[in-house]
């Protein structure tokens, strides 16, 4: 017959027995490491996310020797969807070390999930653990340093600008879109019709061409498998055309009035003036204006009436003051006045 002290005990030990019951699992001795924005393994952990850029990600986990004898493991991306796939029950007296790839699926944390079980199935004495990182991933453009031409005065190539663009470890796959008069929208990239500039990932430098002056706007951004990071922050710069010219003409070459015609490579000064220049001899002295031309027409041409009472050697010099969308500068060439205008 138990007396009140004895039944006392018994009681007291049944309860603590409960409450141990309900106590959590306690933790795995497991280490986990993923691939850092330089390759190296970086060691994470519960409860802080270890933040990376990397985007080519692996992690490792190694089992300590007080961790139960099966396990599983996963890896969670920003969506709560799987971003490996995941790996079987394996007995940890086999394999006490596992490594696998995780996909990108945005920026934002992910968790390494570890399971450890008691039974072959995997379905006993089930502990878990999840191991956190973030990855914040993007890329950023330079502008265009100095004036950016469409293409070198007298030249009929396209110049291929070298535009810096950030890198970002692990990426391999780059996505850099430039449009003149571009506008940017609501998810950060270009409405509407956009050119592509390539990128040399050894260089972290774009090939962008630009075949018409104006107002550019570019953006930048990666693709990892099926998932894009955020665009980069839109630059924007002048795109300007040289002044050149392809003919110079004078329909009137009698003096001593004369009028010359010029006609521009481009039509982009249209309803702009040059302003025409001479001076004495194939070289040396000082130039005089001579007067400004009519204005530039739909067929790229101007014209300009002047007189010179002397005959010999002349220098004509066309000067443009620059516009919105070409550059100013100047053409010199040398004419002849005998009774008529000749070149040379």
């Amino acid at each position: 017959m138990l007396t009140m002290r004895g039944m006392t005990a018994v009681r007291i030990s049944a309860i603590a027995f409960a409450a141990l019951a309900l106590l959590p699992a306690s933790a795995s001795a497991a280490g986990v490491t993923i691939s850092g924005d330089d390759g190296n393994p970086l060691a994470i952990n519960t409860t802080a996310p270890t933040p990376i850029r990397n985007l080519d990600v692996s992690y490792g986990v190694t089992f300590g020797s007080s961790d139960p004898a099966y396990h599983k493991t996963t890896v969670l991306g920003p969506d709560g969807a799987a971003a490996s796939s995941g790996s079987s029950c394996y007995p940890k007296s086999a394999i006490t070390n596992v490594s696998r790839h995780a996909d990108y699926r945005g920026n934002g944390t992910y968790a390494v999930v570890v399971q450890t079980f008691t039974n072959s199935a995997c379905t006993a004495g089930a502990k878990e653990q999840r191991f956190l990182y973030s990855v914040n991933a993007g890329t950023a453009i330079t502008p265009p340093t100095g004036i950016v031409l469409t293409r070198l005065p007298n030249s009929f190539s396209t110049i291929t600008h070298k535009v810096p663009v950030a890198l970002n470890p692990g990426a391999y796959a780059y996505e850099v879109r430039f449009a003149r008069g571009g506008v940017i929208g609501p998810d950060g990239g270009i409405s509407g019709p956009a050119s592509d500039a390539f990128l040399d990932r050894n260089t972290g430098l774009a090939d962008a061409r630009f075949t018409e002056p104006g107002q550019y706007v570019m953006v930048a951004r990666i693709k990892s498998g099926d998932y894009y990071t955020p665009w980069s922050a839109p630059i924007q710069f002048a795109v300007k055309a040289p002044f050149d010219l392809s003919f110079v003409g004078f329909p009137d070459p009698d003096g001593p009035s004369y009028k010359l015609r010029g006609t521009l490579r481009d039509p982009y000064a249209r309803g702009s003036r040059v302003t025409v220049y001479y001076a004495k001899g194939k070289k040396g002295g000082k130039f005089r204006k001579l007067g400004r031309s009519s204005k530039i027409n739909s067929r790229k041409r101007f014209t300009l009436r002047f007189k010179l009472r002397r005959p010999g050697i002349y220098r004509l010099q066309y000067r443009f003051k620059g516009s919105s969308l070409v550059l100013g500068g100047k053409v010199t060439e040398a004419i002849r006045i005998r009774r008529t205008i000749r070149f040379g």
